[in-house]
């Protein structure tokens, strides 16, 4: 672990005051519908800040990991808030090419926590981790205006809900709707929620609606930006959604399993006041599958059930895209029959930084070129800068091919510290990454993409 001094608390809360307003090293994806899966590393900028909420005490306690991509030690200084009104604070000292965590809930006191994090200097990124390892989010490096997700359960051993942290020094205030199959309703307890500066709060769901599988939800914020993370416990089974900030007619979901034994579902709602139809195209090796085909009703949730489909092959990983003739929220459920863990689509781009946060190494790895013309793409060790156990010359993907990265960088598998990063030529590369499971695919992580 990298060295830690603990600074005064009013020196720390000044510092993240000033950062919410400072120049950020990190850009968002060429997508703006989506909330960045990771942030690119700029060179330039003297000071960042990275955000992450939706952490949790309930056991398994999450964490969040810090890495340090740039050639110099950076200093970390991480404030902690909880939902009960507790704070802390404490000082990482990264160097460079190594990473850091903290355990929110071994710094401060309460049942969900929100992370701040100010940044001297730039080429820090941050995942939040939790559910025993097997599920993360990326940290972002700003609030959001308006929050996207569905797929959320509330049945009988589950809970959904919304984490809500404000990065800013102003009060915060949201309205939040909420969809289910049976339609539309904007509770009063969600409308005109206001979240003080610097605070994490959040929504719960099930205090709404009861006993309902895949709710969607749209929050709006009125006054000020959100960091904003949905996360939901089913049976036991703790995931993060880190949504979108707009309703979209594309989304992406790769690496989506059709295993025996496994479910995967695409979960939408449609937020519109006209019927949408809605087409899921899934490419899986050699198979000709038909497209899925859903008319989703106005204000109303849905599903299109992937895996176990008697139309579709039990032949490993299937890339997906959805089309839609209007804009509709989506996520991707997963598991292996009596609980679920949901994640947002992917996030198109042509940088990716590509790291084992969880430590349990990936069972599956790919890019997939989602364009009409070939893309070349080179893929380094980030860990020693150069590209060992990698193939040195830029490698060349074919429209619409997905390839294992596995194949070109064998120690992703299992390695805990490597670190990849993948750049391309065009902003069309889609990397999907599942975590080990049996069977094979119940989690799906992202790689951080900077467009």
């Amino acid at each position: 672990m990298a060295n830690r001094t603990r600074p005064p608390l009013v020196v720390v809360l000044a510092v993240l005051v000033v950062g919410a307003g400072l120049l950020t090293s990190l850009t968002h994806a060429h997508n703006s519908s989506k909330v960045p899966h990771g942030l690119s590393v700029s060179n330039n900028a003297q000071s960042t800040a990275l955000y992450c909420t939706g952490l949790t005490s309930t056991k398994p306690v999450g964490h969040v990991t810090f890495y340090n991509s740039s050639t110099s030690t950076r200093q970390v200084s991480v404030n902690v808030v909880s939902d009960t009104g507790h704070d802390d604070a404490t000082v990482l000292n990264i160097p460079a090419r190594t990473s850091d965590a903290i355990q929110p809930s071994v710094l401060d006191a309460g049942n969900t926590f929100a992370v701040a994090a100010q940044v001297s200097g730039s080429g820090v990124v941050a995942d939040e981790v939790t559910g025993g390892d097997k599920v993360s989010a990326p940290c972002v490096a700003a609030g959001v205006h308006q929050w996207f997700a569905t797929g959320f359960d509330t049945l009988v051993g589950s809970t959904a809900t919304v984490s809500l942290y404000n990065p800013t020094g102003t009060a915060a205030v949201v309205n939040a709707s909420i969809y289910t199959a049976n339609g539309f309703v904007a509770p009063q307890s969600f409308q005109g929620v206001s979240v003080a500066a610097h605070t994490q709060t959040e929504l719960n769901l099930g205090s709404q609606v009861v006993n309902t599988s895949n709710i969607g939800v749209a929050v709006h914020v009125l006054r000020g930006s959100l960091a904003i993370t949905g996360v939901q416990d089913s049976n036991g089974t703790v995931s993060l959604n880190a949504g979108s900030t707009r309703a979209t007619t594309t989304a992406w979901f790769p690496d989506v399993t059709t295993v025996n034994g496994a479910t995967a579902q695409v979960r939408v709602a449609n937020p519109s006041p006209n019927p949408t139809q809605i087409t899921v195209h899934v490419a899986l090796g050699k198979y000709d599958v038909a497209p899925q085909t859903l008319t989703l009703a106005p204000y109303q949730t849905s599903a299109i059930t992937i895996t176990p489909n008697s139309a579709i092959p039990a032949a490993g990983y299937a890339t997906l895209k959805l089309r839609a003739s209007g804009p509709v929220i989506s996520s991707l459920a997963t598991g292996g029959g009596k609980w679920i863990s949901l994640s947002a689509p992917a996030t198109l781009g042509s940088f990716f930084l590509i790291r084992n946060f969880s430590g349990l190494g990936f069972d599956a790895a790919t890019v997939t070129n989602t364009s009409t013309h070939s893309v070349s793409f080179s893929l380094s060790d980030d860990n020693d800068g150069d590209v060992s156990g990698v193939s040195a010359t830029p490698e060349t993907i074919a429209a619409g091919a997905t390839e294992s990265l596995l194949s070109l960088a064998p120690t992703l598998a299992t390695s805990t510290t490597s670190t990849f990063v993948l750049s391309a030529s065009s902003n069309a590369l889609l990397v999907g990454l599942t975590l080990p499971s049996s069977p094979k695919g119940e989690f799906v992580v992202y790689a951080l993409n900077g467009g």
